[in-house]
């Protein structure tokens, strides 16, 4: 209830704001000392012995998504508070989601699903999580009252303002199926977990441009409106790729305009030696890349080709630095060991076998398929990349990359591989790509014909010590599994996901949540079967489950977590503060962490509240938030206790607080 509250109070004091245009009334509070918090900070509280030693359980019977209960399946995955009750809640999807159910279909075949996280009746200090797609609306057929409405993804967020959570619900499907007849809308909350369409002009509707295979939700003006961001994948499937779209909230009930164009985010039919063709986007993203204040773009690209940056111009445009960042690729153009290329000289090739001379011969040459004049180019080196994770991976303040990207052995090294960017820090944005070796994230693998099916990642503190970690869903494929890299203090890396307590084979589709409320993230992943075959021995259910890995340990170190709210009125931010950036500074040690909606391959959604480890550290030294308003007004406040969930509201700071649990 007290969350509830939060919100009311935050939409109330954002009216005032609102009322005047006058730039001094922006809220631009600097609460160094606490002197401007309008409730006190509470005592300090203390881990007595805080330690970095973790385990996972699985507690999917537990509560309540087993085949006894819900009997949960899909493949994407996201959890998200939807009724302000403070505790996530799940929305999950199937594969085929897009397409409509069959009327009858049994509920735990339906293709999309909301479960609420409730109260264990039997157990109060105990969660659970129950069906409530039927209660919510989110399947039903437009005009019809019917059940089965397709989707395929979903990202959250507060399109209107209210103060409620809502949903961009996805729909994808290839222009040569007209069995897909849904299209991709918005759906108003209620703030009780239910939905309804909003209607009005929706051009992501348009019948031409609906193969977008992912989403992400951004204030590229910061005028407090939410806008959306669009990635399009091929009209079908390796012909014609399409344009990603950028569409603004008109502020107008149900209105939005396309502004693709306008803001200089314009592909073409061509141009793929300068990176500005038209690609197949498997995943979006949008964050603060270089830490001005204003919202850039990234889009995750198939088919080995190059990923895009776009950065912002002050709100005003978007300038393309695809080539300039390093972002697009790594430098290595090595097409010599590519199975392809080695048929095309074996069976008799040119004078260019002579210039590169192919490699081992390790697959039978029956047909050539290597097109000279393309497959050589840089351009068509890249990477499958299906999802771009955008955060400050080593602490130094500069949001950094995570490329997860499918890769096949017999192309060869030039295709990319999963990769870390960490950014430079220059006024030029640029990356620099570690030596996966190096740093720990490198793959040993045990067979020649190896595949790395890399499509969902994240990078989520999972020890709450202060370094994020990453954690890959490598799916689809023999030998391919979920993996956690966990971080270590020298910035390397150690893969151990099994160590931890989590096999998780084929794993295709993950999110975190911290569903208990104890302050640590725990983990939710989908299970593929794709490619399983009866002599796959790592196909270990015969359905795609959803599992659920509860976190034991990581609520034994100091952390805090932070619900924002912002005004949602004129000038300030938007109701869920989208795009806000924290700053958490303890000793030596300054964290980052920016407030995202859904991003990556079919829209992986987090909650918005954030946990922050702090290992030892039993008070913040500083905290920041840079909101995401007319003037970017940044909230200052110094010693913090830890082991607090807070709530700040962007009108007055910190406005209330729940003690979370110590030992």
């Amino acid at each position: 209830m007290w969350k509830k509250m939060v919100f009311i109070l935050a939409v109330a004091a954002g009216l005032q704001v609102g009322c005047d245009d006058d730039s001094s009334s922006n809220n631009n509070t600097n609460n160094v000392n606490n002197s401007n918090n309008t409730t006190p900070l509470p005592e300090m509280r203390c881990q007595s012995a805080p330690s970095a030693d973790i385990s996972f359980t699985d507690v999917s019977d537990e509560v309540g998504i087993g085949v006894d209960g819900a009997h949960l399946l899909g493949n994407h995955l996201g959890a998200v508070d939807l009724n302000g009750d403070g505790y996530p809640d799940i929305i999950v999807h199937s594969g085929n989601g897009g397409l409509r159910d069959a009327e009858g279909t049994e509920e735990y075949l339906r293709g999309k699903h909301i479960l609420m996280n409730e109260a264990d009746p039997q157990d109060p200090e105990r969660r659970r999580f129950v069906d409530f797609t039927e209660a919510s609306g989110y399947d039903i057929i437009p005009d019809s009252g019917d059940r089965g409405r397709g989707a395929s993804w979903a990202v959250a967020g507060d399109f209107n303002n209210d103060g409620h959570v809502d949903l961009l619900s996805g729909v994808y499907g290839e222009t040569t199926q007209p069995e897909i007849v849904d299209r991709t809308t918005v759906l108003l909350g209620d703030g009780q977990g239910q939905f309804s369409p909003q209607g009005g002009e929706e051009p992501f509707n348009d019948i031409s441009r609906y193969s977008n295979v992912s989403g992400s939700l951004l204030d590229y003006d910061r005028d407090s409106q939410l806008d959306i961001f669009l990635g399009y994948f091929y009209s079908s499937y390796g012909i014609g790729p399409q344009q990603d779209r950028l569409y603004r909230n008109a502020n107008i009930a149900g209105v939005y305009r396309d502004v693709t164009d306008a803001m200089g985010l314009t592909t073409y039919n061509g141009g793929e030696v300068d990176g500005i063709n038209h690609k197949a986007t498997w995943g979006v993203t949008a964050c603060d890349v270089n830490g001005d204040g204003w919202t850039d773009l990234i889009s995750s690209n198939y088919g080995r080709a190059y990923n895009m940056l776009w950065l912002s111009t002050d709100g005003t445009g978007f300038e393309n630095h695809t080539m300039t960042s390093g972002i697009a690729a790594d430098d290595n153009l090595d097409w010599s060991d590519n199975q392809f290329y080695v048929c095309h000289c074996v069976l008799g090739g040119g004078t260019e076998c002579d210039d590169v001379p192919p490699g081992t011969q390790l697959i039978n040459c029956t047909s050539d398929n290597w097109n000279v004049g393309f497959d050589d180019q840089p351009w068509r080196n890249a990477g499958n990349t299906g999802t771009s994770v955008c955060a400050d991976i080593n602490n130094d303040g500069f949001m950094d990359v995570y490329h997860a990207d499918i890769t096949h052995w017999h192309i060869g090294q030039s295709s990319d591989f999963s990769q870390l960017l960490l950014n430079n820090g220059e006024q030029a944005t640029t990356f620099t790509r570690p030596d996966l070796a190096d740093i720990g994230l490198d793959r040993v693998h045990e067979s020649v014909d190896w595949n790395q099916g890399d499509i969902f990642a994240m990078a989520v503190d999972i020890d709450n010590d202060g370094y994020l970690d990453i954690i890959v869903g490598d799916t689809d494929y023999p030998g391919t599994k979920l993996r956690i890299f966990r971080q270590l203090a020298d910035g390397t890396f150690e893969e151990s996901a099994e160590e931890l307590g989590v096999y998780a084979p084929r794993a295709a589709g993950l999110t975190y949540l911290d569903y208990d409320g104890d302050g640590d993230y725990d983990l939710l992943v989908g299970f593929s079967r794709m490619r399983c075959t009866t002599a796959d021995a790592d196909c270990i259910f015969d359905e795609p489950r959803v599992r659920l890995f509860r976190n034991d340990g990581a609520s034994s170190q100091n952390r805090v977590t932070l619900s924002l709210a912002g005004t949602g009125a004129f000038g300030g931010s938007n109701t869920l503060a989208i795009g806000a950036v924290i700053k958490i500074t303890t000793g030596d040690m300054t964290q980052t962490r920016e407030i995202q909606s859904g991003y990556g391959h079919n829209s992986i959604q987090h909650p918005f509240e954030i946990t922050v480890g702090l290992g030892e550290a039993c008070v913040i030294d500083k905290l920041e938030i840079f909101w995401p308003n007319k003037n970017r007004t940044t909230y200052t406040v110094e010693n913090v206790p830890a082991n607090y969930h807070y709530t700040v509201l962007e009108s007055t700071g910190i406005s209330a607080f729940t003690p979370l649990s110590v030992q």
